[in-house]
């Protein structure tokens, strides 16, 4: 034991009580110095002391007390566990909570203690001191509950502002998406009613001719002009910009194919839910007819030539989204450009625009027959080309794409990819 219990600390971290307990000397500031023993005898304690006198005490039960002291009856018992506790004294029954200063009374704060610096006080003083304690100690936790409550109310504030900034950001796209299905299920209905009117006749047209179509609705209709008006500065555009496949295929049948769309006018309602529907049609029957690869090209080159006439117009930019929605394609567009681009990798798109470079070139074509001089025999060599499809071919030359085979009924992009393992064209 240290001398005067100087530096031993209790539970709480402060300075425990400076006295001295030796075997039988005993030495405090409240008690004074005095002599000590204690004995054990018949299972009651026996203790002896200079100051206090003979006591003579037994513990009936736990944390009770019973004892006599100089002939005066003494009762003790504390009970409960934590901060707050019941007294049993022969007086009566008390309340008492323990802190780090000592322990208070809330019945009767005479008898609360205070312990500082080492030094214990009792009664009045305690009393005082541990009221001013509680006190400090309530408006301390008082400000840490409404700092907490302020740090709270400020992230759940944070919080909100941050999901309502996030909403904003997207809430005009989440509208012009909802505005997007509602304007397709209307289109729906519209595209139902045309299907009555031109599908066979749709379906009658060949692939070349669709393409037309989809971009004479795009550059003509949709700045609300003729379609037989727009030909020849179409066919210039075409030209000029050099484009190839898929869209340079559609040059020597845009007049014949502008002359239908006009006549469609005729038989139903012209206006934009109609021109939205035809263009809707044509998406569709196209996304049946070519492959993944080619078919969002027809869009992004009809659209390139469209944009030679000028800014696209309102309806120009809707029916990017129909061609797009219902051709299957997930489209988006980009400020920098101010064009529609497919979401692919960057090579990927700059094929889509030069099929001059590598990307169109094939390997080893040399080597493979070219289906405008091949016989019928040889024809029949080729993966899936029986007699029937041989001799269609053999009328239909001279082909000037290879991807005109899937205009022949049972081609479709699979198989056509395994005939371009075989076959080819040399131009």
């Amino acid at each position: 034991m240290r001398f005067l219990n100087i530096g031993n600390k209790d539970k709480y971290g402060n300075q425990r009580r400076i006295e001295h307990r030796g075997k039988y000397l005993r030495a405090s500031r409240t008690g004074g110095v005095s002599l000590r023993a204690q004995a054990l005898a018949m299972g009651a304690n026996l203790t002896a002391n200079t100051k206090c006198g003979f006591r003579v005490s037994t513990t009936p039960m736990k944390n009770t007390q019973v004892a006599l002291q100089n002939g005066r009856f003494v009762l003790r018992g504390r009970y409960g566990s934590g901060p707050f506790k019941l007294n049993l004294s022969k007086t009566g029954v008390t309340a008492s909570s323990r802190n780090r200063l000592g322990s208070f009374n809330w019945i009767k704060p005479n008898r609360s203690s205070a312990k500082l610096f080492g030094v214990q006080l009792r009664g009045r003083k305690a009393a005082n001191l541990q009221l001013v304690y509680i006190g400090l100690a309530a408006v301390l936790a008082l400000a840490s509950l409404l700092l907490k409550l302020a740090m709270g109310v400020f992230w759940l504030l944070a919080w909100a502002l941050d999901i309502a900034y996030r909403s904003a950001l997207a809430a005009p796209y989440a509208l012009k998406m909802l505005a997007r299905r509602l304007r397709n299920r209307k289109l729906s209905k519209t595209v139902a009613n045309l299907e009555t009117e031109l599908g066979e006749y749709l379906d009658s047209w060949r692939q070349e001719q669709l393409i037309a179509g989809a971009l004479l609705v795009l550059a003509a209709w949709g700045r609300e002009r003729e379609a037989p008006e727009e030909v020849l500065s179409l066919q210039q555009a075409i030209a000029e910009t050099q484009l190839k496949r898929p869209i340079q295929r559609c040059q020597e049948v845009l007049e014949g194919v502008a002359q239908s769309l006009e006549g469609f006018k005729h038989g139903v309602k012209a206006g934009s839910d109609m021109y939205l529907g035809v263009l809707a049609m044509i998406a569709t029957r196209l996304a049946r007819r070519m492959s993944e690869q080619e078919l969002p090209k027809v869009l992004l080159q009809a659209d390139e030539i469209a944009l030679r006439q000028g800014k696209r117009t309102v309806l120009q930019e809707s029916m990017l989204e129909v061609f797009g929605d219902f051709a299957n394609l997930q489209m988006q567009q980009t400020d920098e450009s101010d064009s529609v681009r497919e979401k692919t990798e960057p090579a990927e798109e700059a094929r889509a625009f030069d099929e001059s470079g590598p990307a169109k070139a094939q390997p080893d074509q040399k080597a493979r027959l070219d289906l405008n001089t091949a016989s019928l025999q040889e024809l029949q060599s080729i993966p899936h080309i029986g007699p029937e499809r041989a001799q269609e071919i053999i009328e239909r030359r001279p082909l000037s794409d290879i991807d005109e085979l899937q205009e022949i009924d049972g081609i479709g992009p699979k198989r056509l990819e395994e005939i371009k393992e075989h076959a080819g064209l040399k131009i």
